[in-house]
């Protein structure tokens, strides 16, 4: 009897030990937000659907990532962007204003698994970063474009103690409501394997009013894995979407990430379309990546516009769907891009100083004249530090303006990359690469 006692007492206190923690969790956590009288932009639940209001009013976000070309945004139908830090706040939140855009404003916060080296376990370090954060809060929360608050993104991606780091982000949820109960507050996550159990932020971020979702060729899981037993089951807003990246792609044996086509992009733009327009009751809109030219493991991964301003075809995709119009004069379409006499064109093995012969094949929906850009560059470090990659070896190639050229392999070992764009003359433009490795004799 003695020994039950014990084991019982013992389980009793193992239970009070580890349940205390979680009420004072709990408790510390209750939202503080105040309702206030019509604010500007609120989330409400009207039976099982959410709805996003703005002056009392339905808001769709029909958005993208970026900050270029802003007139082109409201021009096709858009009508919000997203940034991710405050860098040049005002000037975008201005001409987003002038435009009639909103904009989801980031506010960077560290970020462990990014190398910034910030340790979400030094409270000094934290507390100065809110006290910051605050400034700039104070700054733009009155400002007519501001749509929501979106603090950080991915931060909690691996790295650190992912308890605290949520634990700090509500902190700073918890901050923004207290001195702008006008607009909602988010983060941004992954939609990676662990996404279904995000239910847990419920719990650890009561503040958030929403959930940012970064998804990319797991999109069709969205809207399981949102409403799964351990999942989110709250509103969520896209704040990535886009074509598979270029750590979802297969890879050479070298490790180089395949590419699409922009034709087969905006296949998946257009089906991804489809896929998130079905959620009518947790999803609220979301935000197309990327809204201008940037370096993703290439400068065209993500990139919905060439570096001078030409569009892609999944630009006018996004244009059909915000517009709900019809494309007069498509971009052209490439078909492939084919190094001749290199048998395996998925792992292409090139002798370093030799003549190689290529050709692009392509197609114009409206038949237009067809002109062409080719460029050879080294492999990217990595998805983010580019390394030699922005060397242009364009010297090597024996004519970069015609559909088939030849050109001269580089005469170091490695990886590298040829480029190859096809313009209608109508703007537009249509993007392919290939990757290949240099072998030395």
């Amino acid at each position: 009897m003695i020994l039950k006692n014990w084991i019982y007492r013992s389980f009793f206190g193992l239970f009070l030990l580890l349940l205390v923690p979680v009420i004072a969790l709990v408790i510390y956590h209750i939202p503080t937000k105040k309702p206030i009288q019509n604010p500007t932009v609120e989330i409400k639940q009207e039976g099982s659907k959410y709805i996003l209001f703005r002056h009392g009013k339905p808001y769709f976000i029909k958005g993208v990532g970026g900050h270029d070309y802003m007139e082109k945004i409201s021009l096709y139908g858009a009508n919000s962007i997203r940034t991710w830090r405050t860098d040049k706040a005002e000037q975008i939140l201005n001409e987003a204003n002038k435009y009639g855009l909103t904009v989801t404003l980031g506010l960077e916060v560290g970020n462990e698994w990014w190398g910034e080296n910030f340790d979400y376990l030094n409270f000094e370090d934290v507390d100065q970063k809110i006290e910051e954060l605050k400034e700039i809060v104070e700054c733009y929360k009155d400002h007519p474009a501001l749509l929501m608050w979106n603090v950080g993104n991915e931060v909690h991606l691996f790295g650190g103690n992912q308890l605290i780091v949520l634990y700090t982000i509500n902190r700073i949820a918890k901050m923004i409501h207290e001195m702008d109960p006008n607009h909602p507050v988010m983060t941004s996550v992954p939609l990676g394997p662990n996404f279904n159990k995000r239910g847990i932020m419920r719990l650890l971020c009561p503040d958030l009013d929403v959930l940012g979702v970064n998804g990319f060729s797991k999109l069709h899981r969205v809207h399981k894995d949102t409403r799964s037993i351990f999942g989110w089951n709250k509103p969520y807003i896209l704040t990535e979407w886009a074509a598979p990246g270029p750590w979802e792609m297969n890879s050479t044996y070298w490790g180089a990430p395949i590419e699409l086509s922009s034709t087969l992009k905006a296949q998946y733009i257009d089906k991804y379309w489809t896929v998130l327009s079905k959620d009518t009751s947790l999803y609220l809109g979301g935000y197309g990546f990327y809204w201008g030219q940037k370096y993703e493991r290439t400068h065209t991964f993500f990139s919905l516009f060439s570096k001078d301003g030409y569009e892609t075809e999944s630009v006018q995709v996004l244009k059909t769907k915000w517009s709900g119009k019809s494309i007069d004069n498509w971009a052209p379409k490439i078909d492939s891009v084919i190094i001749h006499t290199v048998p395996n064109q998925d792992n292409q093995y090139l002798l370093a100083s030799k003549k190689y012969q290529t050709s692009i094949y392509a197609q114009d929906p409206e038949n237009d004249t067809l002109t062409y850009k080719w460029e050879l560059r080294h492999e990217g470090k990595d998805n983010f530090n580019p390394g030699e990659y922005n060397h242009d070896l364009s010297f090597l190639l024996s004519n970069n303006c015609t559909q088939s050229i030849s050109f001269v392999s580089p005469n170091q070992e490695g990886g590298y990359r040829l480029f190859a764009y096809v313009y209608d003359g109508h703007a537009h433009v249509a993007t392919y690469n290939i990757p290949f490795y240099v072998l030395i004799q």
